[in-house]
């Protein structure tokens, strides 16, 4: 800290000049491309769902109907309550590559000998000045007057080289640190494969046959009975209520975004968590499993198929959740997905899942593999997920300390 507050401090003494963004950058509207997507186009579309994704998730064009160029700064307009893309911000890296959508704004440096860039696209990156407009409530539309009345910290040239270095820096550490974890992931997802394709020796069986219950929320009126008791303070009296984003694999959150009484919850004993079960995404996230070892009582939430697994059975419950979620697994679930206004799976689909496997200690062998492929992928306290959040951390708390600046007095 002491550093970085010491080259503050070096490279403006006596405090920064403050302007407003329309003094700086020209600002640019995009156009619906809907009708011009072209799924191998020459061009990409620059989309809010394209920059939440760090360019992930890009559809393309072969027409450009918002010219953007090298330099230029693209951020998302319009996100959900509470959501992690609105003024999220991409710097066009390229000529005549991308073309810029409805519902995010292209901004160009007027005079780049007095801010650059780069610099700008740090200080822009998910704003506070903006993420103000967001009341946790209602969808947020940033408005043009929004965003060009906001006050940027304007730097000497030389400054701002400076603090672009160091946040480049970070920012090619994260961006390493995600290569390899989707490398290890996709490593992770070939052994799994490998390890669970089913022998000729191993024997099969059904869901229904190694449960005591296989049940949703229903044969009640949710909204009558367990959503007016819901609470969002967590206490002894409480359980957590466990939703879809809770759980992946072994991962399990406790500290969800709802609790329900203990005194409620003890009326539906079929849906608390109180035995080693294992969890299904019936809707909206369909496919994701989960394993519930009982560390802690717990409460399910809708869209989830619960199976409460017998005591006596021959096989390993992480054995049954990794070959639930091995291509073996995932194949039957998503052939067994249901079109209505939501796309579901049965519970009775869930009931007939087969689940190959073989003798107890090659079950073992098979879970402490890849249970160690788990761990580094997945775990958020101990794996490659865990040194991200850190270092996003810090970088965050470097990029706050880089760019606040103290604003020079200005003689009249």
């Amino acid at each position: 800290m002491i550093k970085i507050e010491k080259t503050i401090k070096d490279l403006c003494p006596n405090g920064v000049v403050f302007k407003k963004l329309k003094s700086l950058v020209n600002f640019t509207n995009g156009k619906g491309h809907e009708k011009v997507v072209e799924e191998n186009g020459k061009y990409i579309l620059i989309t809010s769902k394209a920059i939440s994704t760090d360019m992930q998730q890009v559809r393309r064009t072969n027409k450009i109907l918002t010219p953007l160029n090298k330099d230029d700064i693209t951020m998302v307009m319009s996100d959900l309550p509470n959501g992690r893309a609105l003024a999220k911000c991409f710097i066009i890296d390229a000529e005549e590559t991308y073309t810029l959508n409805q519902r995010v704004c292209g901004l160009k440096v007027i005079n780049t000998n007095e801010i650059l860039p780069k610099y700008l696209y740090y200080v822009l990156n998910r704003n506070t000045q903006l993420l103000k407009y967001d009341n946790g409530v209602d969808q947020t539309n940033l408005k043009k007057d929004d965003i060009l009345n906001i006050n940027i910290a304007v730097p000497p040239i030389d400054a701002q080289r400076e603090i672009i270095k160091i946040l480049d820096n970070f920012t090619l550490l994260l961006k390493t640190l995600s290569e390899e974890l989707n490398a290890r992931i996709m490593q992770y997802e070939f052994y799994k494969n490998c390890l669970l394709e089913p022998k000729k020796n191993y024997k099969k069986i059904s869901m229904k046959d190694i449960c005591s219950i296989i049940t949703k929320q229903t044969g009640f009126d949710y909204s009558a009975t367990i959503k007016p008791s819901l609470v969002q303070t967590n206490s002894n009296e409480t359980l957590s209520f466990i939703q879809n984003k809770d759980f992946n694999g072994r991962s399990f959150n406790y500290n969800t975004d709802y609790y329900i009484p203990k005194s409620v919850a003890s009326k539906f004993p079929k849906i608390t968590l109180d035995q080693p079960s294992i969890l299904f995404s019936i809707s909206g996230k369909i496919g994701n499993v989960g394993l519930f070892m009982n560390k802690e009582k717990a409460f399910i939430g809708g869209a989830i198929c619960i199976c409460k697994l017998e005591e006596d059975i021959e096989l390993l419950p992480e054995y049954i959740m990794y070959y639930a979620q091995s291509k073996y697994g995932q194949k039957y679930l998503f052939k067994n997905i249901k079109a209505a206004s939501h796309l579901n799976i049965t519970v009775e689909a869930i009931r007939e899942l087969e689940i190959y496997y073989p003798s107890i200690e090659e079950q073992k062998r098979i879970v402490n593999i890849l249970n160690s492929f788990d761990t580094l992928c997945n775990d958020i306290y101990d794996g490659l997920p865990a040194e991200i959040e850190k270092r996003q951390k810090q970088y965050e708390y470097y990029r706050d300390k880089l760019l606040n600046f103290k604003e020079a007095e200005v003689n009249e």
